[in-house]
């Protein structure tokens, strides 16, 4: 049977400044309006794929700020997530702004998954798929800057059944595991990535990405620290270093649904 494939049309955008994000070593998170408290997992998200290109994400406390960033806020970003969603589909826009509130960038990301969480998720990966990598050094050696208000955009019409299978659907239902002191989200960001994250703090538990052996994880920890985390059943296990040198296991458990209520 002749397998039948649809146009495909994927339209990322972000306008881009005189300074760029990928000045800055520093990102804090607001507590978006359109998304207060976390709601989708979103700030979670979002503190997930900065780290992962390089940034370092801060809490909205400025105490707990290193010394040397606390006496210079104009060297972090504020980072906002915001809904523009048309009817048809979930959209958001992810702007960044310099301590005196000037646009830094824009990024937008649509997408097409109707239902709410899994759509604003999809949506805003597409956004971060465009954000630029920390790198100050390579900017600094003579790269152009991109003109001020210039707006990028990648647009792909192919209807390849490879780019059908490279980007899978992801069945992203929430998920929450608890240890017995704390209740955390599960926000899967890929079929190899995902994260524990508390919906009052905008930066990750954890951060899981699959090392090559499947269902053993490399584990980034809320301080900064790695570590190694796999499944077992349907619990997810971090190892822990104790003082001694040996490891503990710190277990959480998934809550089932009907037991959240």
């Amino acid at each position: 049977m002749k397998r039948i494939l649809f146009p495909v049309l994927i339209l990322l955008s972000a306008v881009v400044f005189g300074q760029q994000i990928s000045d800055f070593r520093y990102i804090t998170l607001t507590d978006a309006k359109d998304f207060a408290n976390d709601k989708f997992g979103l700030n979670s998200l979002l503190s997930a794929k900065l780290q992962a290109k390089g940034y370092t994400v801060l809490g909205t406390n400025r105490q707990s700020w290193p010394a040397d960033v606390a006496s210079d806020p104009c060297s972090v970003l504020q980072a906002d997530v915001e809904n523009i969603s048309s009817l048809l589909k979930n959209k958001l826009m992810v702007s960044f702004n310099d301590c005196k509130g000037k646009s830094v960038g824009t990024f937008e990301g649509r997408s097409n998954i109707k239902e709410y969480e899994a759509g604003y998720q999809d949506a805003l990966s597409a956004a971060t798929n465009i954000f630029p990598a920390y790198n100050p050094v390579a900017r600094n050696s003579g790269t152009s800057a991109a003109p001020v208000g210039v707006v990028q955009e990648v647009n792909s019409g192919k209807t390849t059944a490879k780019s059908e299978e490279s980007a899978p659907a992801l069945k992203n239902s929430a998920q929450t595991y608890s240890n017995g002191s704390s209740t955390l989200n599960r926000i899967i960001i890929s079929e190899t990535e995902f994260i524990l994250a508390n919906p009052k703090n905008s930066v990750p538990y954890a951060i899981f990405r699959e090392s090559t052996r499947k269902g053993v994880f490399r584990v980034q920890l809320q301080d900064g620290s790695k570590t190694l985390g796999y499944t077992e059943e349907s619990n997810i296990v971090i190892e822990k270093a104790t003082a001694d040198g040996s490891f503990s296991r710190e277990v959480f458990r998934q809550i089932p649904s009907k037991d959240l209520n």
